[in-house]
């Protein structure tokens, strides 16, 4: 008699630690998200940048549509870059965009019109020109 209370008193035991083990893993706090990309503004002008990891690329690219230009910045080892410093003027040298960038990828709405895009990555500046459409996107790629 003895042996079946031994072992019924290790049942319920057992029992009470899964419960309480399952009931810990219900109230377990849910990783945590990486939020979407905010539209930015920089005197007029929105922008938008990241891209860095799957989940934020998916977010960017399913906003991209209302932006008309697009920059993309890599190594050419095909390696994405952040961080880079970049500065979009109009004509006459006017800056109507300046920012620095949250993952490879920056989008800009901007005014129909050409302009001079340059951006820094690690010390090395490039520069390049584009003639933004009134509909469509314009896209230019950075590599280092």
């Amino acid at each position: 008699m003895k042996k079946r209370n031994i072992v019924a008193a290790m049942l319920a035991i057992a029992a009470l630690s899964w419960g309480t083990a399952a009931s810990a893993q219900m109230r377990a706090p849910a990783p945590e998200t990486i939020p979407a990309p905010t539209v930015l503004e920089y005197q007029g002008v929105r922008y938008l940048t990241g891209g860095v990891g799957e989940e934020e690329r998916a977010d960017i690219l399913g906003q991209a549509r209302e932006f008309n230009l697009k920059l993309v910045f890599a190594e050419k080892s095909s390696d994405y870059l952040s961080d880079v410093a970049v500065v979009v003027t109009a004509g006459g040298g006017r800056k109507v965009l300046e920012a620095t960038t949250d993952g490879p990828m920056l989008f800009a709405k901007l005014p129909p019109g050409r302009y001079r895009v340059t951006a820094i990555a690690n010390g090395r500046e490039q520069t390049q020109t584009a003639s933004v459409p009134a509909t469509g996107q314009r896209a230019l790629n950075f590599y280092w």
